[in-house]
C-alpha cells in the first residue's frame, strides 16, 4: 500500500505516502478519514510525502466523490510535507485555492513547523 494513516490527538490525521499513489489506496484512506470525522468532528490533516514516493497513478480517475465532499466540508487545515519537487503537483492535486480550507506545503525537514501551523 502506498498510503498509511494514523490518528493523533487534537483530531489530527497523518497520512504517509510512498511509492505510486493509486485510486484504491486513496479511496480506502478517505473512508477511514470520513469515519474518523464522523466520530470526532472537524479535523486537521498532515500529509507526509516520503522519500520513496514516485508519483500519482496517471491512469486513475481522480474525480471527486462523496467522501471528498464530506472531507472538504469538515477539514480545517491541511499541511503537506515533502521534497519541494512535489510542491506544485501536490497543491494542484488537492486543488489549493478551490477548497474551503487552508493548505500549506512544507519542506521535508519542516514537519515540526507543519504541525505547529496546523494547531494555530
Amino acid at each position: 500500500m502506498a498510503l498509511t494513516i494514523q490518528f493523533e490527538e487534537n483530531n489530527l490525521f497523518v497520512v504517509r505516502s510512498s511509492g505510486v499513489l493509486d485510486r484504491p489506496d486513496a479511496d480506502a484512506i478517505k473512508k477511514e478519514v470520513v469515519s474518523f470525522m464522523k466520530r470526532h468532528g472537524r479535523a486537521i490533516g498532515l500529509i507526509i510525502i516520503e522519500d520513496g514516493f514516485l508519483n500519482v497513478s496517471k491512469f486513475a480517475s481522480w474525480d471527486d466523490d462523496e467522501d471528498d465532499e464530506y472531507i472538504q466540508k469538515h477539514l480545517d487545515r491541511l499541511a503537506i510535507v515533502g521534497d519541494l519537487r512535489w510542491r506544485d503537483s501536490a497543491l494542484l492535486f488537492f486543488l489549493n485555492g478551490f477548497v474551503p480550507f487552508s493548505i500549506e506545503f512544507f519542506k521535508t525537514d519542516q514537519e515540526a513547523f507543519a504541525r505547529a501551523w496546523l494547531k494555530n
